[in-house]
């Protein structure tokens, strides 16, 4: 890790962010990898953000995508998706491993960017979608997996394709899980293969899981109570923010 904080506090620092994040993921169903692998980064590193948030992400994902039922029917309808999501990843994951810190930041304060903008998106035409689904499916579908290997955020491009397809919020948030958890496991496997995962990072990971699992559990409870509108606004700004902190720490590196 390049940045001398203490151990314990450090550990605090990320425990605060995963539990917020989860919390947050159990009320709108999507956004722990969005706020949890920027706001760690700052804090460490990025292939650091993604080791100790991959357990967690894995839990999330499972309990996301079995709340609201009819999982097996949106899954067997859009199952290809998710395996271009599957091959995206692995060579995501290969540019996680090879690239330098700089790059990669870079890259995901660029998607946090596309993610405050996809509101904008809407007005567009996306029938292409529909008429030319097998296409459409392998192209979002690998740039999904390539995001989540190489940023952990596959966000953009998924929400863009669920978007145009009109579906509706229940299979929407159980096909982003299914594809998050597709590439999840990819990334966490092909980390594990090439030694990345130390005893440490484990431990650390499998805390953090259980406390992103307890965090879950209340947002789940008021989602269907909650208005979103104002707590998106927030969300807006504050990746916002760490879009622009990002932004400005990449550059301060590439002048040094």
């Amino acid at each position: 890790m390049p940045y001398d904080y203490s151990p314990d506090l450090l550990l605090a620092a990320i425990a605060i962010v995963v539990g917020i994040a989860a919390f947050v993921h159990g009320v709108i169903g999507i956004g722990f990898p969005l706020i949890t692998t920027p706001c760690i980064a700052l804090l460490t590193d990025l292939k650091t953000a993604v080791l100790v948030t991959v357990l967690p992400n894995i839990l999330l994902n499972v309990l996301s995508i079995l709340r609201g039922g009819n999982w097996r029917d949106n899954l067997a309808e859009h199952w290809r998706l998710a395996a271009y999501v599957f091959v995206g990843s692995l060579v995501g994951t290969q540019f996680l491993i090879g690239l330098p810190a700089e790059p990669l930041k870079l890259a995901l304060a660029l998607m946090m960017l596309v993610s405050l903008n996809l509101n904008r998106l809407k007005t567009w035409d996306w029938s292409f979608l529909t008429t030319r689904r097998r296409t459409s499916e392998a192209a979002f579908g690998l740039a999904a997996g390539v995001l989540s290997g190489t940023v952990n955020v596959s966000v953009p491009p998924l929400a863009i394709y669920f978007l145009g397809l009109a579906l509706s919020p229940t299979a929407t948030v159980q096909l982003f899980n299914v594809c998050f958890i597709v590439g999840k496991l990819t990334q966490a496997g092909t980390l594990a293969a090439h030694g990345e995962f130390t005893a440490a990072i484990l431990w650390q990971s499998a805390g953090l899981t259980v406390l992103a699992g307890l965090c879950l559990i209340p947002g789940m409870r008021i989602q269907s109570r909650m208005e979103t509108a104002t707590y998106r606004r927030w969300l807006n700004a504050t990746l916002a923010l760490m879009a622009a902190l990002m932004l400005i720490q990449v550059g301060l590196a590439w002048w040094r």
